[in-house]
């Protein structure tokens, strides 16, 4: 009872407090980002040289081919990197998850101060959720490893994003069913930076 007239006492006060502190939804998702005093840290920049938006191409029989977009932007404040992806011209394997020759997905990767590392959760439109990717940056890129759903339960998934010049970069993922031992590429993709 007592919790609750105060509350009552103090919600004049945070009514003000939230008109005088809007955050559009522009500025949630990074169209105008804002800086949040709680993740300033260098750590919290390390996907930086990611955020934009890029064509995807895809190697196929040792070719580029055309392989859809993909959009990458700071979120709440510098907190949280925000990534929505759409794989196209892939394989009519798809066709039956999700209506078409490819997939779409959104990942959101945020600093763990207390890990030191990155934790990303994948959502698609097959339906699938993976929320045990862990990463960091190296020298050229980030790297992500994790479990992801397989024919077999899980397997283990590396993703690796790297800088290859100035507006281009390479992402890739591949698959391993021994525990990191031996891996198998699934997909090499070139990103390259979307002009204004």
């Amino acid at each position: 009872m007592r919790f609750y007239l105060k509350f009552l006492v103090l919600m004049p006060w945070m009514g003000f407090a939230a008109s005088a502190q809007q955050v559009t939804p522009g500025d949630l998702i990074g169209n105008t980002p804002y800086e949040s005093p709680s993740c300033t840290l260098k750590d919290h920049h390390e996907f930086d040289f990611m955020h934009g938006a890029w064509d995807l191409r895809l190697m196929v029989d040792g070719k580029w081919m055309p392989g859809g977009y993909s959009i990458h932007k700071a979120a709440l404040g510098g907190c949280v990197s925000f990534d929505i992806i759409s794989f196209e011209n892939l394989d009519s394997f798809y066709k039956g998850l999700t209506g078409r020759t490819g997939y779409a997905g959104f990942a959101v990767s945020s600093y763990d101060k207390k890990a030191g590392n990155w934790h990303q959760i994948w959502h698609d439109d097959m339906g699938s959720t993976v929320a045990s990717f862990r990463g960091r940056r190296f020298k050229d890129g980030m790297r992500f490893v994790g479990h992801a759903p397989g024919e077999n339960g899980t397997e283990l998934q590396r993703l690796e994003w790297k800088i290859t010049g100035q507006d281009i970069r390479e992402y890739s993922m591949d698959m391993s069913t021994d525990g990191g031992q031996e891996w198998t590429r699934i997909i090499t993709v070139q990103m390259v930076r979307q002009k204004n």
